[in-house]
């Protein structure tokens, strides 16, 4: 009989421990949903921000890494004409340089130390903007390529005096009048707004 009382004094302090232990109340889903996604978004800006050099980053780069910058397994002359011609389509608005990254494929360390080659051959100039609350760069063209259209009606290739024109001889392009009538034309073209 001493058995039985000690499994059943047992068996209550089993239940008692079980009491004690009470399970937590659970969370609404709608909480729990609404955590993560704030948890995932801290975690996303928080890997942006880790990905992308900052300013003083990017300073302290010095001129051979940026000069020397290649990407393994890209052609580089290749990239660089893609970016120019990706950046002169949009003219003077110019295009975020995080846009042009993801066009491209690239990374944004990749992007950045690409864009300060760029910048310092001469080639793009980079405006620093606030945008969304948050510094960034927009790329602009430096250099707009000169359109053929306008050396194509240049009278020079149809003069029938260009073998005697010379800078100090009696036919000049200083004192040409169809080349005045031409830099004129185009100049009148160059002002108006196209279609």
């Amino acid at each position: 009989m001493a058995k039985k009382k000690d499994k059943k004094s047992s068996k209550k302090t089993e239940a008692k421990k079980v009491e004690v232990k009470k399970p937590e109340t659970k969370k609404p889903v709608a909480e729990v949903k609404k955590t993560l996604k704030a948890d995932k978004k801290k975690i996303s800006e928080a890997k942006k921000k880790q990905a992308e050099p900052t300013e003083e980053e990017l300073e302290e780069i010095d001129e051979k890494e940026i000069e020397n910058f290649e990407i393994e397994g890209l052609d580089m002359e290749k990239l660089k004409t893609t970016v120019l011609g990706h950046v002169a389509k949009r003219g003077d608005d110019g295009m975020f340089q995080s846009e042009l990254w993801k066009k491209l494929k690239l990374s944004s360390r990749d992007g950045s130390r690409l864009a300060l080659k760029l910048e310092r051959q001469h080639l793009i100039k980079r405006e620093k903007i606030l945008e969304d609350g948050r510094w960034t760069y927009k790329l602009k063209i430096a250099h707009v390529p000169v359109s053929t259209l306008s050396i194509e009606s240049a009278p020079c290739l149809i003069c029938p005096v260009e073998q005697k024109c010379t800078l100090e001889g009696e036919v000049s392009p200083r004192t040409c009048p169809l080349i005045e009538q031409w830099v004129l034309t185009e100049f009148g073209n160059s002002k108006k707004p196209k279609k």
